[in-house]
Formats: C-alpha cells, structure tokens, sequence
C-alpha cells in the first residue's frame, strides 16, 4: 500500500536508471531523519500523486478536491524547501511541481474546471503514451534543448498552479494559460513539469537534465 501512496511507480524508476541513476527511495520519516538522508543524495524527484491539502496555502476544500494524504504532504513539502534552500537538484512530475509550489509559498487551483479552465482537456481519457495537448515554452529552461517552442504532452491532472511562490518563474503553459513548468531563479536546478515524461521515453530527456545536474553538484 505504501507503493501505492508515494507514487513509486516502475515508469519512474525506468526513466531515471535508464539515464545511469541510482535511486533511494525515501519512505515517510521525521524531519531530522529526512535532512541526514537528503545531505547524503544528489538530487530529488518530486513524483505524482494524489492532491495537496488546500489547508497548506489557506484555503478551505471544495467539493471538487480529491484524496488528500496529510503525511507525504509534510514530508514532500520539506524536502522541497530542503532542495530550494540548499542547492539540491530536484524535479517536480505532476504532484511534483504542485508540491514545489506550496512549499514556497505559492497557491493551487483545486480543480480546474471548477474554477473555470473548461477548454483544454488536463485529465484526459486517453491511455498513458498518448499525447494530448500542446504546451508553449516561453523562457530559458531546461526544455530549450529537449523540445520545440510548442509541443504537445500527455496530461493527468485536475489541480494546477495559481499563485506562484516567489522566485519561481514559468517557462511554459497550455494554451488556457495553466502553468505547466517552473524554474527556480537562482538555483542550479529547481524545475518542475505538470505533465507526466515518465510515460512517454521519447521525452525522458527530462530525467536526463536532473541526472546531469545532479552530477555537476555531486
């Protein structure tokens, strides 16, 4: 059941030792223990999963929201603000970037089409390689080099960015306007995507950048 919570999945795990990686997967701990482990890794992967507690940025859940899980929040959270403030390498999937958003004290849409982005199909029906739609850099990133100005991606979401957190800036949207990757200034490697590359290898590119950023620092 754990597997299932934390999102371990295999896809993540293929995409990150296909770029030479050695993964540690970090089971729900105390802060102190958290810090010790995260002093001796590389880099982190922020991976996908359920919703983010909308008590996290002051807000009071709708009835859109979905499952909430109190416990990767607190340990995800700090593992973000651990990886902002120290210089850690860490890519956000999904829940991922959501989760590097909050930490920093930015907001969430709880649901979008709730809230009124009713054009762009974000959950979409389709299988897991199928891609869905299309998504516009619009600032340097670690996409420049991996992908076209416009591209299109798959998409399993129904929460997204609202409120950025200081310092993030973001270097690409769907065509409605929602966020769907983030850099942070001023950190060597501090990127999330909302879309899911672990599923599809043609862009595993993504884990590659965090791999070689990772190296860097090492």
């Amino acid at each position: 059941m754990r597997y299932k919570i934390w999102g371990l999945l295999d896809p993540y795990l293929q995409a990150l030792q296909a770029q030479g990686a050695s993964v540690v997967i970090i089971p729900p701990q105390p802060e102190n223990r958290l810090t010790e482990t995260l002093k001796r890794l590389d880099g982190v992967l922020l991976p996908g999963g359920v919703d983010i507690d909308p008590a996290r940025f002051g807000e009071e859940p709708i009835p859109e929201m979905g499952e909430v899980s109190l416990e990767r929040d607190g340990s995800e959270l700090f593992i973000a603000q651990y990886a902002a403030k120290n210089g850690l390498p860490a890519l956000g999937i999904c829940r991922g970037i959501q989760a590097m958003n909050v930490a920093l004290g930015g907001s969430l849409y709880q649901d979008l089409p709730a809230q009124g982005f009713k054009t762009v199909q974000h959950a979409q029906k389709s299988e897991p390689g199928v891609l869905a739609h299309s998504v516009e850099q619009s600032g340097k990133s670690p996409l420049n080099a991996l992908f076209d100005r416009r591209f299109r991606v798959n998409s399993y979401h129904h929460q997204a960015l609202k409120d950025l957190a200081p310092g993030l800036r973001p270097v690409a949207a769907a065509l409605d306007g929602v966020v769907e990757a983030v850099v942070l200034e001023g950190h060597p490697f501090f990127f999330g995507v909302q879309w899911h590359p672990e599923l599809l290898p043609q862009q595993w590119g993504v884990f590659h950048a965090l791999v070689e950023a990772s190296a860097q620092l090492a």
